[in-house]
């Protein structure tokens, strides 16, 4: 490898003074807009962010969260994900509710820590009711000692005729005080709310919950509960970050496949925000920089530029932010340890690609090597040409390279010069048009002096030097 330096990926840095400083996906607008609509609203509120795996949500709202602290808005950033290891959902939302108290001062401080204590003296009884396995393990222990003959059978009907009264009176009990206790419990947290806020004008305590879809099933469900049936209270507003069609999954985990899944999210979102999709060139680009690939890819003798085609395929194949983030970590592990691959001219084109299958299409990628090797070929050409704009043939150049690439490739000794009949033959089976057999001949002629060229034993070896990175755990 030569002495120039590769750069680490890290995460985006959210400036207290400008948080939209290093925003490369333009998301200004929507939080201004956002910021807007949740404020406009006297009630309490439940706003779902929706955005796909690896789309930036996290980073969004974090963002936002920045921005909101600008405008003296006060915000409580709870991540479900990391708290799913607790037994309820309430514990660990009051729990981040208290840890912020420590930001506050004087007698916004001393009035939020009266409340709070109020609010925890409620919390027993909202929480789980640990009481029916409390029974149960009496009853466990009775029927144990009914087994050994410690108690007379004809006492069995008695005893369960008093467990059955006494459980009855103390559900009743309970339930009795927990409607007035409730009430109590969202006059408190409301006023709790207040203290929050900085200013004598009126802001809401914005909570927002990232990471649900993340979360074990049922945790996400008691979360969404809480949320709007404990804390639908003047004053707070609860921001959701979450993938909905995987939350989706694990709410039919639990209820079942035939649930209406959104039928019962209305339930608790009041409204969705759907995450406007982000430039893939705006973000490849700004990796590219973060990564200095730019650079690297002009140390290498390419006749094609590394750079158009890496930002060409990340769009046609839709990579999301942390897949672009992925593909540049594999590419830097790579680079930094395996440098006898010869990376340059056609083989940085076909490193790119097959990193990229590895992200989106691990079964065609696992089955380079593992078997015959024009049964891959067949799935990854009509996997390329399946990614192919079919309303603007001008724009498939880098596809049609990388399929051009792939036909030559060959498990024998290469020929470079292979007629044009042989490509013509290769690619019959494949159904392509005529147009698109002429184009894929026209780029021999078009790098006369160096033709496209990459052999099986080239691809094998870029593959194993890809596989290093498995040992690699990205953050």
């Amino acid at each position: 490898m030569d002495k120039l330096s590769l750069s680490k990926c890290q995460p985006i840095e959210i400036d207290a003074d400008n948080p939209f400083k290093n925003d490369v996906l333009d998301r200004e607008e929507n939080i201004e807009n956002l910021t807007q609509f949740i404020t406009s609203f006297e009630q309490s509120i439940v706003l779902c962010i929706d955005g796909g795996w690896g789309q930036g949500k996290t980073t969004f709202i974090k963002m936002w969260q920045q921005y909101l602290k600008n405008q003296h808005i006060p915000t409580i950033y709870f991540n479900a994900w990391e708290s799913d290891y607790t037994d309820d959902a309430l514990i660990a939302l009051i729990g981040e509710i208290s840890l912020a108290i420590d930001n506050l001062s004087g007698e916004a401080e001393s009035k939020a820590k009266g409340l709070l204590s109020i609010i925890k003296d409620k919390i027993r009884y909202l929480i789980k009711d640990g009481s029916s396995k409390e029974w149960l393990t009496i009853v466990s222990a009775i029927g144990s000692s009914i087994s050994k003959g410690h108690i007379k059978a004809d006492k069995i009907a008695e005893f369960a005729t008093n467990l059955n009264a006494a459980l009855a009176k103390d559900q009743i009990e309970k339930y009795e005080k927990s409607k007035q206790v409730l009430l109590e419990f969202k006059q408190a947290l409301s006023r709790l709310a207040e203290c929050y806020s900085s200013n004598e004008e009126k802001k809401p305590l914005v909570i927002f919950i990232d990471e649900l879809d993340r979360c074990r099933p049922d945790f996400a469900i008691e979360v969404l509960e809480k949320a709007k049936h404990l804390f639908n209270v003047d004053n707070i507003i609860f921001v959701l970050a979450t993938d909905k069609t995987q939350l989706s999954h694990s709410i039919r985990a639990v209820y079942g496949q035939g649930l209406d899944v959104n039928g019962y999210l209305r339930r608790f979102i009041d409204f969705d925000y759907l995450l406007p999709p982000s430039s893939d060139e705006l973000y490849i680009i700004h990796l590219m920089n973060k990564f200095s690939l730019g650079k690297y890819f002009q140390t290498k003798d390419t006749n094609v530029p590394a750079s158009e085609f890496l930002v060409d395929i990340v769009h046609k194949y839709t990579l999301s932010l942390r897949e672009q983030e992925a593909l540049c970590n594999i590419f830097n592990v790579v680079i930094r340890t395996k440098i006898n691959i010869r990376l340059k001219n056609w083989t940085l084109i076909i490193f790119i690609f097959l990193i990229i299958l590895k992200l989106k299409f691990p079964g065609i990628y696992k089955n380079l090597g593992n078997k015959n090797f024009s049964d891959f070929l067949d799935e990854t050409i009509k996997n390329i040409d399946s990614h192919c704009a079919s309303d603007d043939k001008n724009s498939n150049y880098y596809l049609e390279l990388l399929e051009f690439l792939l036909l030559r490739t060959s498990p024998y000794i290469y020929d470079l010069y292979s007629s044009e009949d042989e490509i013509e033959q290769n690619v019959r089976k494949f159904n392509f048009d005529e147009n698109k057999i002429e184009r894929l001949i026209d780029i021999e002629i078009e790098y006369e002096y160096e033709k496209p060229s990459i052999n099986l034993q080239m691809v094998l070896n870029i593959k194993k030097a890809i596989e290093i990175s498995n040992s690699f755990k990205f953050n």
